[in-house]
């Protein structure tokens, strides 16, 4: 759902000061110019809408009321009208204005700025509850639909008898089964007069049983369709009663086919037993299949439910890279521009520690960053105690207080051959099973070790082997030999999708090594990732490299588009400390607008912005000035789509220092 706020107040600075005090409060805005830029954003998705009442006076805001009544149910966009105080009442056209808006928050100015931020964040909670109820109808609607397909597959029909007016609602199929067209009428009174006379006092019975005891009732009769041919239906239902009326209700099933087969299994009983064993073993081989099939699909479904859940994650964590990434190349930035432009000892001190807390936040973005990568593994030499070491903020954050973490590392130097990234997540993966599996607490132990390799899953040879111990519940013995597998899953409905050990199964085999575990009920259980040693044993040490000269420009004129105020304005301090003439936009269309006037001799563009993104910018750039270099800053961890775009050396990545920018202006210009 999106949180942005829209702000249209043209006159004067107050879009810019409403923007920084919302700003200043977390509040995401954007001001826009006109009401046709309102309009454009709506369209898009929003929160609220932040305007003054002298705009909608001065302005036709009939397409704007328009937009309003064609909001779908859920929707009713909330309105926060900053009004100018006034002596009187309203005019009748004023009044007539704001009521044609609908949802409406009038604030009177001048005001205080806790009053806007309350109403501000008050619309914002509204409109969420509003995108909740979207989704619940959009899940209603969907549960329906799956009923839907389950009964028409199973070829059932469902019922609805009201009792005190007689009123039978059948559905299509319920009323083929009778032999009825689904468009005809089918009264109670038709389906009673259908049923044999024998069996329809077991039904009477069956409907008084179920209104006076409250049970549900399941019944097999005969009946005949109106042409008279014999079928066996088989009915089930149940009371259902609420404030306004008695209701049967319930589903029915054509069992004519299943009758006959019995009645010809009860022929061939009294003529000859060992056919009754022949067509026993068709049925089961039958029923067999279908459990099979049945399986096989329900697999499928998980799979595919999954897969889309990882999509979603993968979109969700890459809009959160792209902020987060855009908020640490402010920071970043300005922290080396001051530490630059200042010869004070402290002050270089105090700069050095905030880029060293720029450098924890964004390894820490990369690891909560890993559950949406999809990559093939990058194999190298790892030093396993370092990295085991180095997730200890992780472990902590996403484990939670009640869960002691110890370490026990033993590896040493020694180095063994995985991919880091995927074995941080392996790891983690590993924890937070753990984690559950102790929902009163617990320890969990984290170890390495280096053994010979043992047994028919792994090759003679050295390994190191990542221990992850837990004290919880355990896993029954019967259920060992199935927990790698995909899909399977020891947890409760609706808490686990059984992906997570096969994926550090997975993990495991693709380095060369293999994944075990040993549990016991009550006792705890400890799941080991055997990883082959790395012919370089020993991990490459990193040295800081000496400061690089930065590479300054000649006045090249460059032009920066990004929507992000503070990203912009750091780009073009940098660019303009390195000698460069500098233009810039803060969308897409409004770059592409300076291009033919700007004429720059390089473009410096986000990707990921509202509207047309970087791609489409570079794309028409190049078309309108062919040859133009281009630089697409991101702050993605998957880049694999913008490389196909521009390629590996037109890409920076945030966040980015100085010299970075410098020598991808230097790499794009040559």
């Amino acid at each position: 759902m999106d949180e942005r706020v829209l702000i249209l107040a043209p006159r004067g600075r107050d879009a810019h000061v409403i923007g920084g005090l919302l700003a200043g409060a977390g509040v995401g805005c954007l001001a826009i110019p006109d009401l046709a830029g309102l309009l454009a954003e709506v369209g898009a998705g929003v929160a609220a809408v932040i305007v003054t009442e002298e705009v909608l006076a001065a302005s036709n805001q009939g397409p704007l009321v328009d937009w309003l009544e064609r909001q779908p149910p859920w929707s009713d966009l909330p309105f926060v009208i900053l009004a100018t105080r006034q002596m009187g009442p309203r005019s009748v056209q004023a009044a007539d204005r704001l009521h044609a808006i609908g949802n409406v928050v009038l604030l009177e100015r001048p005001l205080n700025g806790e009053t806007l931020i309350s109403a501000v964040t008050s619309a914002q909670r509204a409109r969420r509850r509003q995108y909740q109820a979207r989704d619940h109808m959009a899940a209603q609607v969907q549960a329906e639909d799956r009923l839907r397909f389950a009964l028409d597959g199973g070829r059932m029909g469902t019922w609805d008898l009201d009792i005190a007016t007689g009123t039978l609602s059948a559905s299509a199929t319920c009323k083929a089964i009778f032999g009825r067209a689904p468009q005809g009428d089918f009264t109670y009174a038709d389906l009673v007069a259908a049923i044999h006379p024998d069996d329809r006092p077991h039904q009477e019975a069956a409907v008084r049983n179920a209104l006076r005891m409250h049970d549900d009732f399941d019944i097999e009769y005969r009946i005949a369709w109106p042409g008279g041919e014999p079928h066996w239906v088989y009915i089930r239902g149940g009371r259902k009663a609420d404030t306004r009326s008695v209701r049967l209700t319930g589903v029915a099933l054509d069992i004519t086919e299943r009758k006959r087969a019995e009645a010809e299994l009860r022929r061939l009983n009294e003529t000859l037993e060992s056919r009754i064993a022949e067509r026993t073993a068709q049925l089961s081989e039958s029923n067999a299949r279908l459990i099979d099939e049945i399986a096989e699909r329900e697999k499928a479904q998980a799979a595919f439910v999954q897969a889309q859940k990882m999509e979603a994650i993968g979109h969700l964590t890459g809009g959160i890279a792209h902020d987060f990434n855009n908020l640490l190349t402010a920071i970043h930035g300005n922290v080396e521009l001051i530490g630059r432009r200042s010869t004070d000892e402290r002050i270089q001190r105090m700069a050095g520690y905030a880029r060293d807390a720029v450098e924890r936040a964004v390894k820490l973005t990369s690891q909560l960053l890993a559950f949406s990568r999809n990559q093939n593994l990058v194999l190298k030499p790892v030093d396993i105690d370092g990295l085991i070491h180095n997730m200890n903020d992780l472990l902590l954050r996403s484990l939670g207080h009640t869960i002691q973490v110890a370490t026990d590392l033993k590896a040493g130097a020694l180095t063994a051959r995985a991919d880091a990234n995927q074995l941080e997540l392996a790891i983690l993966n590993l924890a937070i099973n753990s984690r559950d599996a102790m929902p009163d607490g617990g320890a969990l132990t984290i170890a390495s070790r280096v053994e010979n390799g043992w047994g028919e899953d792994l090759k003679p040879g050295r390994y190191i082997v990542i221990s992850v111990s837990d004290t919880g519940t355990g896993i029954a013995p019967d259920l060992l030999d199935k927990v790698f597998d995909p899909f399977f899953t020891t947890k409760s409905v609706g808490k686990g999708t059984g992906l997570g050990l096969s994926q550090v199964y997975g993990i495991a085999q693709q380095s060369g090594g293999a994944a075990r575990i040993r549990s016991a009920l009550g006792k705890g259980t400890t799941i080991e990732i055997w990883l082959p040693l790395a012919q370089v044993e020993h991990a490459e040490h990193i040295v800081d490299a000496p400061p690089e000269t930065v590479l300054r420009g000649h006045h090249e004129k460059v032009l920066v588009i990004d929507d992000d105020p503070d990203v912009r304005r750091f780009i073009v301090q940098c660019l303009e400390t390195l000698d460069y003439d500098v233009t810039q936009a803060e969308h897409g269309e409004a770059g592409l607008a300076r291009l033919d006037t700007d004429r720059p001799t390089l473009l410096i563009v986000d990707f990921a912005m509202p509207g047309l993104n970087g791609a489409a910018v570079a794309a028409e750039a190049r078309r309108r000035q062919p040859g133009l270099p281009v630089i697409l800053v991101t702050g993605y961890a998957d880049t694999k789509a913008v490389e196909r775009v521009v390629g590996t050396d037109s890409i920076l990545r945030k966040p980015f220092k100085v010299e970075d920018l410098a020598n991808s202006m230097r790499r794009a210009l040559a």
